[in-house]
């Protein structure tokens, strides 16, 4: 038996070397069977290249292996194939399992998914390196670091837990090889025979063993890429480093076996590279001290790209290039990266772009299938207690044969009512102002939806084994026809040649029951509860992974560096070539770091390499990107990712620049005949785009810029396909957010010829004439929430207090006689029934809310003792409370005729009237409760912003025949008093008393305001905002107004609405929000529409309505003039 290695430098054609001594064994006629064994990945490579060197006949006397394919075989022989084989994820749940139980025993390992990938990949780690349980024991015994021994002990209880778990039912897919190892002496189909072994960079110790045991009976012939078999000691610079450890260590193997080894083959001439450059190149790139080369560059470009999305476009246009001038085939063509995770999803999208078929050799995550959304969310409502989130993840999947509409009301119904928890499937539900068809349409919607849910769920009911739940799962898929469903939507896909999406499909229902499967293998007979199962399977689920292979021979393949498929090819793309990528940062050490791997390689348990010597391996892995095309390499990096984060160019982009001082570096922008290069017609018209917006923004473009413009501007010009929407695009390049003013024929369509609308509408369109239009005219709204706003808490207290009153009435009380008893007697009473009404069904839903409900009780009760006293103390009485401007109401719509014979009518209603009879007139004062601080800020009144009030006191003294005395507003509020500890009652009453004191104007009389506070006799009222000197005057502090200026007021607020009405109906929708000079405060903050109107008043050259910060007596002098000269 003997050995012999063939080696030599990338392209030397060590693989062809070995495949045509095969051919020539196989013309002499040996009898001796020969067994080329290659990593995984290169076996469909390896029996095409077998397939090409010899007759088809011949075939039969030598075959493609793997030490997986032999251990396979063996296994089947002795009939040991009795176990299945654990899968990924079946090693995932049952990991997980086991962390779960010992939780309790562990110190350093916790049960996240995090670290059950953690111990999977060391479980795996142990199998392959030989790491038994005795051995573990026995490491733990002599190793002296204390807290790598807690590692270990971690470990082994783990570890010895997961191979009595599987014994006799499963087998780990590292085991094979072991049991390969055990019986491969005995295998006689493995003897006398002649061994290749080709394009490997590395063995476990496992296929170390196997090896050993070949040699004993067997020839082997073994590949390696290196320039010299001695051993290295330079790790730092020999790129061949870790092949010639392992060299050395097949020939330590050969030598304790005593077997011949025979004169090594050295391969020196290069038969892979097609021109000096790329053979230059290989020479090269890792050579020390590197050689110039100083020619012509013609088969290596090097591209700098703006971001990746720009890189991969440079890249596709190259291939485009390729198929279409050189007549290559796209399996011709290779990408290669280091950064797979973020170039993947660009490939798929640009190359798609580019009608260029493209196969990304990656493992797809499943937990974007559809399918497996489907089984999460079900896992989900369960675990989540039917939460708003999972219920609709699992509506949304399309399983349901819900309409997408009927989906959208269910889910607005759903916020607005706070559907979640057993309100899905218990009770019945609330509808106050849904439509009798949107009613009936939830309701089917609601028995579509929990029936089999809730009948899932009574099977599902109690401790129950793992087969059982199991059970009940995959009968819910088979009775809801989700096998039938998918079949459906395969069909549709393949329809329109969508194979790759139906492929995913298909895989994806496999992969499920597969899961299913392996659950009940490993746990069948186990009583868990169901949220300790659902946790299971989506570990399982998480650790599934959807395994592609090429759907036609002729693609371009994207692929890894460290496992890339590419053989054999013309053209070579390397892209990510920055700083991290090439080359890596090994920063995860795995469970053990590299000092643990050291101890214990010291105490005879020696584990996979670390950090440093995968830096060794990384580095070969590049080295061998760079030499595997044939004629042309095509280098590319990125100055920043497309987030606009800054990325550094690799060491190696410097490097290729020094090796050749004449390769010209590209980039996004180059001189060029523009109309010969269009390559894809869609990515030359967003760049003419790009350009034009630069230049419109930025007014800075340089002359290449400048001249490919007017080119690609006047080729799209004169294209029929794309001339209409480039107009399209010139006109959306000049599109700013000032909104065009109504038609007068839309106007119509949303007014008609009487405007009707309230004051705070109005006073909403002054605030900002563009929302009004949104949410008045094309009446947008948000969706509505379960939750309780501002505005519902001020309703309901409103609500109450107008109760309040009534029950007053009716029971015939004199309300200046109550008693605070009384008072919060009535409060209760009212409250309690009102919190029973549909409408208020929020303010009891929820714990929260029944907090916020007890919290409003006590404000209104503490509010309505206030508005009662301030009646008490008053010779005011009531003479209204909810009093409307509306037909058949209390008063009728408040009219305005307009100059353009159009006419307004506004509705409206008054918290509060009160009167006081004298023998000089009637005075009213009009009062609105608010549940927060409000006060009369003249300047908003005369912005247009503050009308409400002084409308109403206008409407009513001229429908009454009364005179104004004030407009007032009660804030409904939970005052505090920040006062020392030893206050007394009276005290504190005093103190609460002047936080509820009315705010407002009122009239500058002496003797209305003390009809307002009887108790007025000097200095600050604790009703009203009057202050009464020494002379027994209302003095400057108090916030009045004289009779005239309460006219001018009136006058001045009617003149205003006239404006504004005539605004609206004029079309103007301007984005002008207001802005308040005192606070810098804008509507603008709280704003529904901001996402709308993109208000900007820089760019888009947006302004403000200024609101100035005037004192009052110059506002009501300006007022006044304003008036004089109307």
């Amino acid at each position: 038996m003997s050995l012999q290695i063939i080696y030599g430098r990338s392209g030397t054609g060590k693989s062809e070397y070995i495949f045509k001594q095969i051919a020539k064994k196989i013309e002499e006629n040996t009898k001796r069977k020969i067994y080329i064994v290659t990593p995984e990945q290169f076996s469909f490579t390896a029996e095409k290249k077998l397939l090409s060197s010899i007759s088809g006949s011949a075939v039969i006397n030598a075959e493609v292996l793997t030490f997986g394919r032999m251990a396979h075989r063996v296994i089947q022989e002795k009939k040991r194939a009795n176990a299945k084989m654990l899968s990924s994820c079946g090693k995932s749940m049952l990991v997980y399992d086991i962390l779960s139980d010992k939780k309790k025993e562990l110190s350093f390992i916790g049960k996240s998914s995090e670290n059950v990938e953690l111990i999977c990949t060391q479980i795996t780690e142990f199998k392959k390196h030989g790491i038994t349980v005795d051995i573990l024991i026995n490491t733990i015994e002599n190793i002296d670091d204390e807290y790598l021994k807690i590692k270990l002990k971690d470990m082994l209880k783990v570890y010895e837990k997961y191979n009595e778990e599987i014994e006799d039912k499963y087998m780990d897919e590292n085991d094979n090889l072991s049991i390969l190892i055990s019986e491969l002496e005995d295998a006689d189909e493995y003897k006398n025979c002649d061994f290749y072994i080709d394009e490997f960079v590395g063995f476990t110790k496992q296929e170390y063993d196997i090896i050993r045991l070949i040699l004993r009976n067997n020839n082997i012939y073994i590949t390696s890429c290196m320039d010299l078999l001695d051993e290295s000691n330079m790790p730092d610079t020999d790129v061949f480093y870790s092949n010639k450890k392992t060299m050395q260590r097949i020939l330590d193997i050969a030598n304790e076996e005593s077997v011949d080894v025979l004169k090594p083959v050295f391969l020196n001439e290069k038969y892979r590279f097609k021109n000096e450059e790329l053979s230059h190149l290989e020479e090269n790139i890792y050579g020390m001290p590197y050689k110039i080369y100083d020619k012509k560059i013609e088969n290596i470009e090097l591209f700098l790209a703006n971001n990746q999305y720009s890189e991969i476009e440079y890249v596709c246009e190259e291939i485009v290039k390729l198929i279409r001038d050189k007549g290559y085939k796209y399996n011709e063509i290779s990408i290669i990266t280091k950064s797979l995770d973020s170039y993947s999803n660009l490939c798929r999208a640009i190359f798609s772009k580019y009608n260029i078929p493209v196969f990304i050799d990656e493992k797809q995550d499943l937990s974007q299938n559809v399918l497996v959304r489907y089984m999460l969310a079900i896992l989900n409502i369960y675990a989540k207690n039917w939460s708003f989130e999972s219920v609709f993840e699992y509506i949304k999947t399309g399983f349901l044969d819900i309409d997408p509409m009927d989906i959208h009301i269910l889910e607005n119904y759903a916020l607005k009512w706070g559907i979640k928890a057993n309100k899905w499937y218990l009770g019945e539900w609330n509808f106050y102002d849904e439509s009798d068809e949107e009613k009936e349409k939830i309701l089917h919607i609601r028995e579509l939806l929990i029936v089999p849910l809730t009948d899932l769920k009574r099977k599902l009911a109690g401790q129950k084994d793992v087969k059982d739940i199991t059970k009940c799962l995959y009968n819910f898929l088979i009775e809801q026809g989700i096998d039938k469903k998918l079949e459906n939507k395969i069909a549709k896909l393949q329809k329109i040649n969508e194979t790759q999406k139906a492929q995913e499909y298909e895989t994806s229902w496999k992969v499920i029951m597969n899961v299913l499967d392996e659950i009940v293998n490993m746990l069948g007979d186990k009583k868990v509860s169901f949220e300790k199962y659902a946790d299971i399977l989506k570990m399982g689920l998480g650790a599934s992974g959807l395994g592609k292979i090429p759907i036609t021979q002729d693609q371009v393949i994207v692929g890894d560096v460290d496992r890339s498929r590419s053989h054999k090819v013309k053209a070579v793309f390397i892209i990510g070539l920055n700083d991290g990528a090439f080359p890596g940062n090994y920063k995860d050490e795995g469970f053990f770091n590299d000092n643990d791997r050291e101890k214990l390689k010291q105490k005879g348990a020696e584990l996979a390499k670390g950090s440093l010597e995968l830096l060794y391996d990384d580095n070969f892995n590049i080295y061998k990107a760079f030499s595997t095309s044939e004629e042309k390499l095509y280098l590319s990096y990125a100055s920043s990712e497309l987030e606009g984060k800054q990325l550094r160019p690799s060491i190696f982009i410097n490097r290729i620049k020094k090796i050749f001082p004449k390769l010209i570096e590209k980039s996004d922008v180059v001189n060029k005949d523009v109309e010969k290069d269009i390559i894809n017609e869609a990515k030359a018209f967003e760049d003419l785009l790009d350009t034009l917006r630069k230049w419109k923004d930025e007014n800075d473009i340089n002359e290449d810029e400048a001249k490919r413009c007017a080119i690609l501007y006047q080729y799209f010009s004169n294209s029929d396909k794309w001339k209409d929407r480039l107009n399209f695009s010139m006109k959306a390049m000049n599109y700013t957010n000032v909104p065009e003013d109504i038609s007068k024929e839309e106007i119509q369509k949303l007014y008609g010829n009487t405007l009707r609308t309230s004051i705070s509408r109005l006073e909403q369109y002054k605030s900002c004439p563009f929302s009004y239009y949104l949410k008045y005219g094309l009446k947008l709204s948000d969706k509505s929430e379960f939750k309780i706003e501002a505005v519902d808490t001020g309703t309901f207290m409103h609500d109450v207090i107008d109760s309040f009153f009534e029950k007053v009435e009716e029971s015939n009380l004199n309300i200046k006689l109550l008693d605070d008893d009384k008072i919060q007697k009535i409060v209760d009473e009212i409250i309690d029934e009102k919190l029973q009404l549909k409408q208020n069904y929020i303010f009891t839903s929820i714990p929260k809310y029944r907090v916020l409900a007890g919290r409003l009780k006590k404000v209104i009760k503490q509010s309505m003792k206030y508005i009662v006293d301030s009646l008490k103390f008053s010779k005011f009485n009531v003479l209204g409370h909810e009093m409307e401007f509306k037909s058949q109401k209390e008063y009728p719509p408040i009219e305005i005729k307009l100059e353009n014979g159009k006419a307004v009518e506004i509705t409206g209603k008054i918290d509060r009237i009160d009167i006081a009879k004298t023998a000089d007139g009637n005075y009213i004062r009009i009062i609105d409760y608010k549940s927060s601080v409000k006060d009369i800020n003249l300047n908003e009144v005369k912005a247009g912003l503050q009308l409400q009030l002084l409308t109403y006191m206008d409407a009513v003294c001229e429908i009454e025949d009364v005179l104004p005395a004030g407009v007032l507003y009660f804030n409904l509020i939970d005052p505090t008093i920040k006062a020392s500890s030893h206050l007394s009652q009276e005290e504190i009453e005093f103190e609460l008393r002047k936080q509820f004191k009315m705010k407002g104007l009122i009239l500058a009389d002496i003797d209305v305001a003390q009809m307002m506070d009887t108790n007025l006799e000097k200095g600050s009222s604790n009703v009203i905002p009057a202050y009464v000197d020494k002379d027994g005057n209302l003095s400057q502090k108090s916030s009045s107004v004289t009779r005239k200026q309460f006219e001018d007021l009136q006058k001045y607020t009617k003149n205003m609405l006239s404006e504004i009405s005539e605004e609206i109906l004029s079309g103007k929708i301007d984005v002008k929000p207001y802005y308040k000079v005192k606070g810098g405060k804008t509507p603008c903050e709280y704003c529904s529409y901001k996402s709308i109107c993109q208000f900007n008043n820089g760019i888009c050259k947006n302004s403000y309505y200024y609101i100035g910060n005037i004192n009052k007596d110059a506002i009501l002098e300006q007022i006044a003039n304003k008036e004089a000269t109307d």
